[in-house]
């Protein structure tokens, strides 16, 4: 008999019941009547809907990316709801209401229309509440805060919140409302992280990479903040959606502990195969592109923690797309001493200054991308890099924020000159 049975829902659909048995075993089965549905979509690439029942090999690890990184924040959330950190389904068990893409997973009391119909009730923040509220997460940064201020869930390892934002301003959701926005204080030891994050992401974007929509903000305490909306929700008429997404540890069954590929984790060739298997060729030949352009750009910037997790999948019916790109930087804003790696092989190499047009067009081939069209696009991407960090920097209206970005884009123009990417 299992010990917990939690529902499932996509968006306020449900599909199933996720159970743990005495023994701490967790399986996945699908609900009858959703799995006949003609264009159901799957929990997890993993997770086929072909399929009644998952084992634990799967679902563990698609459980786990669902959880923040930080074992800080991991050991604070046990301590709340008094249960061990280690158990994935027992703390989404109170925190599985919002998390990544359209998942909720709610305990057999929650009816699917309180999972997703009854939206907009919201308790709204003004300056000095969100000032208190980002200022709680900063000075207790190794636990992301003391507040209990919501029932969501955020991967990763930065501290950070999710937010509701509209019209009206800021808020916290208190009901089916998801959150739209993730917000990433400034805290040691990345203090200079969110003018980083946002200028990386905005250079990516200039190069011609799909990113999500960022920003910047400074509480009235004097915090910074990076702020990135949420491309896993969408709004459809006065309805807020949540959009299913994964990470790529989560559609292949890898442990976030691994996400790394020198921890065991995925690298590019295990990506190409998943995308392989995209139906659509539409989708798959995007997936192909965008995903070599990532890789390009991360490179090319010494994005050196462009780890699996950071790389998602969009899933509807039988669509399956990459995602936009998020958690982006560069460590070009910090010095070094030692050789920068990526996070994952390119080619035979992991060090970033070993990495050339060979090992690219390597990685292209697996992503059946020909070998001149891989060339000239990362001939295209480098050459266009300090040019657009310099525009990003140009972008931020904040004096002391536009300095840090300046000094960014100054390190990547002299880093791509170095190369000869620039004259």
């Amino acid at each position: 008999m299992p010990e917990l049975e939690l529902n499932v829902f996509l968006d306020g659909t449900f599909i199933g019941v996720v159970s743990q048995n005495q023994s701490g075993n967790v399986g996945f089965t699908y609900d009858e009547s959703y799995r006949r549905r003609i264009h159901a979509t799957p929990l997890s690439l993993s997770m086929p809907v072909t399929r009644a029942s998952h084992p634990a090999r799967v679902v563990l690890p698609f459980l786990q990316g669902l959880l923040p990184d930080s074992a800080g924040r991991l050991d604070e959330l046990g301590r709340e709801f008094h249960t061990s950190a280690a158990n994935p389904l027992q703390l989404l068990r109170h925190i599985g209401g919002d998390v990544a893409g359209a998942v909720q997973i709610l305990p057999p009391d929650v009816s699917p229309s309180d999972a997703g119909q009854r939206q907009r009730d919201i308790q709204r923040l003004d300056d000095a509440a969100l000032t208190e509220l980002i200022a709680d997460v900063v000075d207790n940064a190794d636990t992301w805060g003391t507040r209990d201020d919501g029932r969501w869930s955020l991967a990763g390892a930065q501290p950070k919140l999710a937010l509701f934002r509209d019209d009206d301003g800021w808020g916290i959701p208190r009901d089916a409302t998801p959150t739209t926005h993730i917000l990433k204080p400034a805290v040691l030891p990345y203090v200079e992280h969110d003018v980083n994050e946002y200028v990386t992401m905005t250079a990516a974007r200039a190069v011609g990479l799909r990113v999500a929509d960022a920003g910047l903000l400074t509480t009235d305490r004097g915090d910074r903040v990076f702020v990135a909306a949420r491309y896993d929700r969408r709004l459809v008429g006065d309805r807020w959606q949540r959009r299913h997404q994964e990470d790529f540890c989560q559609a292949l069954s890898v442990d976030p502990a691994r996400k790394y590929q020198s921890d065991g984790g995925p690298g590019f060739a295990a990506m190409a195969q998943l995308i392989d298997t995209f139906p659509g060729i539409d989708q798959r030949r995007a997936s192909q592109r965008a995903l070599f352009d990532a890789m390009v750009f991360n490179v090319s910037a010494a994005n050196t923690d462009a780890h699996a997790k950071n790389y998602s999948i969009l899933l509807d019916a039988e669509r399956a797309e990459l995602a936009p790109l998020y958690d982006l930087g560069t460590h070009l804003a910090y010095p070094s001493t030692r050789p920068l790696t990526s996070a994952m092989k390119v080619g035979d190499e992991y060090r970033l200054d070993a990495i050339g047009i060979r090992d690219f067009v390597g990685v292209g081939r697996k992503l059946r991308i020909p070998a001149d069209e891989a060339e000239s696009r990362v001939n295209d991407i480098r050459s266009g890099l300090a040019a657009a960090f310099a525009g990003a920097a140009a972008q931020i209206a904040m004096p002391d924020e536009r300095a840090v970005a300046t000094r960014i884009a100054e390190s990547v123009a002299d880093y791509a000159a170095a190369r000869g990417w620039i004259d």
